[in-house]
């Protein structure tokens, strides 16, 4: 089972933030996509798909609407793996800056 991008529930602070960068606007797809798969990772959630003491997590990163997705230890709330990694919501929030610097 594969997990797809998602929107922003308030459930983390995204990684990646980049200090002033626009929000760009979300298009009618991409916020009907965004809902669907914040109800699967609850119904993931729910069955305790990944394990006891474990759940899935989500959050797009304001400076690049990137979806970021987390699995996170429930007791210690380390994060065990996040798609995409952190050195690459950098690396996009940096891209975007230039490219808005650039003109």
């Amino acid at each position: 089972m594969g997990l797809s991008f998602i929107a922003p529930l308030g459930s983390l602070s995204a990684a990646g933030e980049t200090a002033g960068a626009p929000n760009p606007p979300t298009s009618p797809e991409t916020r009907v996509l965004n809902q669907a798969v914040s109800a699967a990772v609850t119904r993931l959630n729910e069955a305790s798909y990944l394990g006891e003491g474990r759940e899935v997590q989500h959050s797009v990163a304001p400076g690049t609407h990137t979806p970021v997705i987390k699995v996170v230890d429930t007791q210690t709330k380390e994060v065990i793996t996040q798609w995409p990694p952190e050195y690459l919501l950098q690396l996009a929030a940096e891209l975007s800056a230039r490219t808005r610097d650039s003109g």
